[in-house]
C-alpha cells in the first residue's frame, strides 16, 4: 500500500515537475528578466471631473492662444540613482527633478496662473468659454508612480489640475512599495487617491512600443490592431475623449481611428501654443525636460 501512494505521488510530482519546465521554457525571457505583464483585466472605476468653471474673464484678458505643458517623470533628487542618468552623465529626457518642477509651480502660481482642467480645456478649444490669458493646462504621458508619489503633493498644495495620459497595460492592480530606482506605473489605488487633481486618459494599452525600426507601433501595426489597442485603453479608463501619441507618432490612418472612436482632442509632441480653431486631434505641446530652467520656462508659457 504504501508503495503505491508513494507511486502515484511520484507520478503527480513528476507530471506538476514537467509543466513548470515547460512554462519556464516557454516564457524564459519573462521570468529572467522580470518583464511580467501587469494587466488590468476589468474597466477601473475613474470618474474624471467634468466641471467647467466660468472664469468671468474681462474683455481685455481673454487668452487667444495657451501652452499645453507635457511631463513625463518627476523624481526627488535624494533618490536619483545611475540608472536615472545617460551615458555621458546626463539626466534621462523624460525626468526632472522634484526641486525644478516645486520651482516651476511656485512660479506658475506666483504669475496667477490658472491651471485647466480638460474639459475647460476643450471648451475653450471650442470657443464656449474664455479663460484668462494666464492659463495652462498641465499634462503627463505613461502614468508613472512618481507622478502620484512626487508630482501629486506639490500640485494639490496649490490646488492645481492636471491630467495623466496612462498606458493602461501597465497599471498595477497589485500596489507594491514606491522605488524610485524603477520605472513604476501607477497602481489603481493611486489613480483612485489622486482623481482630486488629475484627470486620466489614453496613451495606448499594449501599443507603446517601438518596432525592430524604431518605428511607434501605432504607425507599423496594422489598422485594426492598432484600433483594437486604443479602444482597449479607453474602456480600461472609461473614458474616450482625449488621447496622447506614443512617442507623437501618428499617420492619417491614426487620426481615422480616432475619429471612429470618437475621440474628442489627441495630443501631440510638437511645439507651439494652442488656440481656438486648431485641430483637436493634432494638439502641440511643450516639453518640460532636465535642462529647463526658470527662465526658459517663462518663454514656454508666455511666448509662441
Amino acid at each position: 500500500m504504501k508503495k503505491n501512494v508513494n507511486l502515484i505521488f511520484l507520478i503527480v510530482f513528476i507530471g506538476h515537475f514537467t509543466l513548470l519546465a515547460g512554462y519556464f521554457t516557454n516564457n524564459f525571457d519573462t521570468i529572467a528578466h522580470a518583464k511580467f505583464s501587469l494587466r488590468v483585466d476589468r474597466p477601473l472605476d475613474i470618474e474624471n471631473t467634468v466641471n467647467v468653471r466660468d472664469f468671468k474673464v474681462k474683455e481685455n484678458d481673454k487668452a487667444e492662444k495657451i501652452t499645453v505643458l507635457m511631463y513625463h517623470r518627476v523624481i526627488d533628487n535624494k533618490d536619483l540613482v545611475k540608472n536615472h542618468y545617460d551615458e555621458d552623465g546626463n539626466l534621462h529626457g523624460t525626468i526632472v527633478t522634484l526641486y525644478d518642477f516645486e520651482a516651476q509651480m511656485q512660479y506658475l502660481k506666483d504669475k496667477g496662473f490658472k491651471t485647466l482642467t480638460l474639459p475647460e480645456f476643450q471648451a475653450y478649444m471650442k470657443e464656449d468659454i474664455a479663460i484668462p490669458t494666464k492659463s495652462v493646462l498641465i499634462t503627463f504621458d505613461d502614468g508613472f508612480k512618481d507622478n502620484y508619489i512626487n508630482a501629486y503633493p506639490v500640485l494639490k498644495k496649490h490646488n492645481f489640475n492636471a491630467s495623466i495620459f496612462l498606458i493602461t497595460g501597465g497599471i498595477d492592480r497589485n500596489p507594491r512599495d514606491y522605488d524610485p530606482a524603477d520605472a513604476q506605473f501607477l497602481s489603481v489605488k493611486d489613480i483612485n487617491k489622486s482623481l482630486d487633481v488629475f484627470s486620466y486618459h489614453g496613451h495606448a494599452d499594449e501599443f507603446h512600443k517601438l518596432d525592430d525600426n524604431g518605428v511607434s507601433y501605432l504607425i507599423s501595426k496594422e489598422y485594426e490592431d492598432v484600433k483594437a489597442d486604443i479602444q482597449s485603453g479607453y474602456e480600461t479608463i472609461g473614458d474616450s475623449s482625449a488621447f496622447a501619441y506614443p512617442y507623437g507618432e501618428y499617420n492619417k490612418s491614426t487620426l481615422e481611428i480616432l475619429k471612429e472612436l470618437d475621440t474628442d482632442m489627441a495630443f501631440t509632441i510638437k511645439d507651439g501654443m494652442a488656440s481656438p480653431g486648431d485641430n483637436m486631434l493634432e494638439i502641440p505641446r511643450r516639453g518640460v525636460y532636465p535642462g529647463t530652467t526658470l527662465d526658459i520656462f517663462d518663454k514656454l508659457i508666455t511666448y509662441e
